[in-house]
């Protein structure tokens, strides 16, 4: 049976691997938080190009496969949660959202910022550990079937849900006595006499009924995202115990610890010109840094968490990535269906839409703005639909031979096709982020001064810095491939 090498990186290549995965996700966390991504399909975004990086570094392991890949994309979106009003708290403050009766704006109150580090730390832990899960079970030893992910994958919703509806009330009173205190003051004020844990629980954790209440948004984002961080943990541990696998347990554990340190680290750039926070610099933070600081947040976010993850990959001893048989699972019995049908999943849902959407979605705004259309949030949809389908029916034409040849899609290996593929989704993205907006790259800068007049009030601070990390992934990627060991060729006839 043919045996390949895995990708193993030389020193120089596990270097470059960690570096270029931590500016690749900083790009594409920025690009998820931009107008035409956002929440879960940016996510979807940032997973694909996740997912290709680490297909094409670790190579040809036999659980690396083709339907893989967007089952990846999937489980990382989906439990894509929400900051509400989290991410200004190691600020010292906290908002109402919601004004009071007889005041005209929300309120603004001080708080304790180590009581919104806490809160940081548990949205960071439970942001995606289904996709943690499955990036370590690709590494274990252990055979996973579709039982043992659809275990641990209820194991997270189970507990997420029994935590929701119970104990992290109790919780939240002693790790951020302020968020409730300040919920039944909001209650009170619009005469609804129950506790807030009995608000969450008669209105099922409904955001929309939230945000009418002054700090209920506060209290019931806290409750999900501190929920969900032990639904995170309650699915690694199921990992240790119920399917006996310490190493899926251990790589699930450490990807949410390190999404939880990034998410809150770099937070900084929220809360830096705080005079009540953790860091008090107040006026002395310039602005071009504290113009465009969510968006810093959103890139040095992806940033350390890219970072993290690849170390964490590269740390992994020898023996979980040393050659193994390289065979195909078939979840479909049929080869000729499920080769078929993994291209069409790989092309449609992995690739296709998650850049379409946010095509479909800006040309929807261009049209809106030009008074062409009404609403510009149906005709971005209407557009997004249009175009994937007439992506999902190009993808059944180009794939129509499967049907009547067995061969592996796109006729290469996962790592071969996942090499090639990264680049170019990446490119695709860049051009959809750089060109489509409604401004285009230093548009209407016209000589220095405007350059620094436009730097120095943060107009460009996120541009530079994404262009940067564009040019420097093209060249670290390269590099990374470069340095890694060759793998003997295979025989793809005989899958």
């Amino acid at each position: 049976m043919t045996k390949l090498q895995n990708g193993n990186l030389s020193i120089s290549g596990k270097i470059f691997a960690v570096i270029t995965c931590a500016v690749m996700t900083g790009f594409m966390w920025r690009v998820r938080g931009d107008h035409g991504w956002g929440s879960m399909w940016g996510m979807f975004a940032v997973g694909v190009m996740l997912t290709l990086f680490i297909f094409a570094v670790f190579g040809e392991r036999r659980k690396m496969t083709y339907e893989m890949i967007p089952i990846a994309v999937l489980l990382l979106g989906i439990t894509n949660g929400g900051w509400g009003t989290l991410n200004s708290q190691m600020g010292g403050y906290l908002t109402s959202t919601a004004e009071f009766t007889g005041e005209s704006a929300a309120r603004l109150v001080e708080i304790d910022p180590m009581h919104g580090l806490y809160m940081m730390l548990f949205l960071g832990f439970g942001w995606m550990p289904l996709f943690a899960l499955i990036i370590g079970s690709l590494f274990s030893k252990k055979e996973y079937k579709i039982k043992h992910y659809l275990i641990l994958i209820a194991v997270f919703y189970i507990v997420t849900y029994i935590f929701k509806f119970s104990l992290s009330h109790f919780i939240l009173e002693a790790v951020h006595p302020e968020a409730v205190a300040f919920c039944k003051e909001g209650l009170s004020d619009r005469g609804i006499d129950i506790s807030p844990m009995m608000a969450y629980i008669k209105e099922f954790g409904s955001a929309a009924w939230a945000k009418k209440i002054p700090f209920a948004r506060n209290y019931f984002t806290s409750i999900d995202v501190m929920s969900a961080a032990f639904g995170a943990l309650f699915s690694s541990i199921a990992a240790l115990v119920i399917l006996k696998d310490k190493f899926t347990a251990l790589i699930s554990f450490l990807i949410n610890a390190v999404c939880s340190l990034s998410i809150t680290i770099a937070d900084v750039f929220l809360i830096i010109d705080s005079d009540k926070g953790l860091i008090p610099l107040g006026d002395a933070v310039p602005l071009w840094i504290k113009a465009p600081s969510w968006s810093l947040w959103e890139f040095f976010t992806g940033f350390l968490l890219g970072f993290g993850i690849m170390l964490i990959l590269q740390c992994i001893p020898k023996k979980y990535i040393e050659e193994e048989p390289f065979t195909p699972i078939l979840p479909i019995k049929n080869r000729k269906l499920h080769y078929l049908f993994t291209a069409f999943a790989v092309v449609t849902f992995g690739f296709a839409v998650t850049v379409l959407r946010p095509l479909g979605m800006r040309i929807g705004t261009h049209l809106f703005e030009g008074g062409l259309v009404s609403d510009e949030d149906t005709a971005g949809t209407v557009i997004t639909v249009v175009l994937t389908v007439i992506a999902g029916v190009a993808a059944l034409i180009l794939f129509r031979g499967l049907l009547t040849e067995e061969k592996m899609p796109f006729g290469t290996t996962v790592k071969q096709f996942c090499i090639k593929a990264a680049p170019v989704y990446f490119l695709v993205t860049s051009i959809v982020y750089f060109f489509t907006d409604d401004e285009l790259p230093f548009e209407g800068i016209k000589n220095t001064a405007d350059f620094e007049a436009k730097f120095q009030g943060g107009g460009l601070t996120v541009l530079l810095l994404t262009l940067i990390a564009f040019v420097l992934f093209n060249v670290l990627y390269f590099l990374t491939i470069r340095n890694g060991k060759k793998n003997r060729k295979i025989d793809l006839s005989s899958f």
